[in-house]
């Protein structure tokens, strides 16, 4: 497992979930929630992403 490749992954899909927050925030119109609902996004997202790359770059195992 390559530990550099699964936080470039984390970061990446943080960054998208970080803007998904953003696109939430906006059309929710509550400004007093913003930013939890920004780092949410971007830690649901880097949650995601480095569980995604972690699952991917294992080696199959043959049956």
């Amino acid at each position: 497992m390559n530990l550099k490749l699964v936080i470039f992954s984390g970061l990446m899909t943080a960054l998208i979930g970080a803007m998904i927050g953003l696109g939430v925030a906006k059309i929710s119109q509550r400004e007093l929630r913003t930013k939890i609902i920004v780092i949410t996004g971007a830690s649901l997202g880097f949650a995601i992403g480095a569980a995604y790359e972690s699952v991917r770059s294992q080696p199959r195992e043959n049956d």
